[in-house]
């Protein structure tokens, strides 16, 4: 309970030997800074500077003397005041943000990410989030990597669907995985040559469709990682039908 209450004193605005020294004064009711310090486990010369700033805040007094002595008043009406004015900040910081939101433009359906650990945490997201279908083309073997541990996680309704380069990549994992076939081939040669054009352009390694709605396609450019969200449901749901039905035929 010590251990908790340390961290919601914290989330309050203590400092971690704050928390501790009022803790124990609180148990105390009087005391002076070496016992304070004994007890609490603050360090003996950080003490006084920790029970100075409690009483700039309000949250103790100090009694002057040789030892001086440090009191904390009950402490359920200080930090009931303390709650009724954090709670108060938070609901007219709601209130502005909500505002700020609602008068701000809607947010782009496609939109790029430029991190690793942010790929990989949308991919979390995006694998935990399908209701029935994950199609996944894979170009590179080491994307995929970044999916497998999720799709150990999906729901037996969901159909996951893998499209691969190299079925042999796969062997072993007891996933079922359906190699390109030939017009899948000649498009991804296609899409290649069409990137060398374009300077700037993040080389296809791995494409997410999500129940037919959401997109997720994984490229590199200059040696960096770019993931691209599409969520337009009607451009994804066409690219979905295209790339099946290449590898149907």
């Amino acid at each position: 309970m010590l251990e908790t209450t340390i961290e919601t004193l914290k989330k309050l605005g203590f400092t971690e030997y704050e928390a501790r020294a009022y803790i124990s004064l609180i148990g105390f009711g009087m005391a002076t800074a070496r016992e304070i310090h004994e007890n609490s486990g603050v360090p003996q010369g950080r003490i006084y500077s920790v029970l100075r700033s409690l009483s700039d805040k309000n949250f103790i007094e100090i009694q002057d003397g040789n030892p001086s002595y440090y009191y904390a008043a009950n402490p359920v009406a200080r930090l009931s005041k303390l709650k009724t004015e954090i709670n108060d900040s938070i609901n007219e910081s709601i209130e502005y943000l909500s505002n700020l939101y609602l008068n701000s433009k809607p947010p782009s359906p496609i939109w790029a990410i430029h991190s690793e650990w942010g790929i990989k945490n949308r991919i979390k997201t995006l694998v935990q989030g399908a209701n029935k279908e994950i199609i996944i083309f894979v170009d590179d073997i080491s994307f995929f990597e970044w999916v497998r541990p999720e799709l150990k996680k999906v729901k037996k309704k969901v159909n996951v669907e893998i499209y691969a380069r190299n079925k042999a990549d796969f062997a072993g994992s007891n996933l079922r995985v359906t190699e390109y076939s030939e017009k899948m081939y000649l498009l991804w040669a296609k899409i290649a040559s069409m990137e060398k054009n374009i300077h700037e352009a993040p080389k296809s390694k791995m494409n997410m469709i999500i129940d037919e709605s959401t997109g997720l396609f994984i490229g590199k450019t200059q040696g960096e990682v770019t993931g691209v969200i599409m969520q337009v449901p009607q451009l994804v749901y066409t690219l979905r039908a295209f790339m099946k039905m290449l590898e149907e035929d």
